[in-house]
């Protein structure tokens, strides 16, 4: 795996399970559409531990940390067969997880209650989605480091990698009320693929 200086201190590095807290940390803090949404939960790990966790534990090889100052300030990941990524999760992870969250008595947010609802809806993607973007990214950095750059090097970064280990096509998931990132995305050629009010899925193919 490689490093990516992007310049003025930041680098984007291999992220290490040691890495977790400070990477769900940065899910939390950039879980409202870019914006920070810890006042919005009081189960602050569970948005990454659904969004996070599973690929930095699971899909190592795409699982980057982004530092600046030696504090972590974002992320990027990235899957290469969501299929078989997908089978891994069934196995362990989220019947842990699910079982993990289910045991436990917690005062809940509206927030909370519909990540808890999200949680237990995993599973596996549309075959026909998978099938033309078999793989799949996400990516987020606090709003300290925003309109930096420093998305599009690390975007284009990963799409370089996943095309180089035999990917024809990626997709994502993002909320449809955030036309920035949409826009964005656009620029590297992904195209909105299905939308309904609350979730926009993106692809492209190589």
């Amino acid at each position: 795996m490689k490093e990516l200086d992007l310049g003025r201190g930041v680098v984007l590095r291999p992220a290490k399970p040691t890495d977790l807290p400070e990477l769900l940390r940065v899910c939390l803090q950039t879980g409202d559409s870019g914006k920070d949404a810890t006042h919005l939960h009081n189960l602050p790990d569970l948005v990454g531990e659904i969004y996070v966790a599973p690929c930095v534990l699971h899909e190592p090889d795409f699982a980057y940390a982004l530092w600046a100052d030696n504090t972590v300030v974002g992320y990027l990941l990235g899957v290469l067969d969501t299929n078989e990524f997908e089978n891994q999760l069934a196995q362990s992870y989220w019947p842990q997880t699910k079982a993990r969250y289910a045991q436990q008595d917690f005062e809940i947010t509206p927030s909370d209650e519909a990540l808890l609802s999200d949680l237990a809806k995993q599973g596996f993607s549309d075959p026909e989605l998978v099938a033309k973007y078999p793989s799949h990214l996400h990516i987020d950095i606090v709003q300290s480091h925003q309109s930096a750059g420093y998305g599009k090097s690390m975007i284009a970064f990963l799409l370089s990698e996943l095309k180089d280990a035999g990917s024809k096509g990626v997709h994502l998931h993002m909320s449809a009320q955030n036309d920035r990132a949409r826009a964005f995305y656009k620029k590297f050629g992904f195209v909105e693929l299905t939308e309904d009010e609350n979730e926009c899925i993106m692809g492209v193919t190589y």
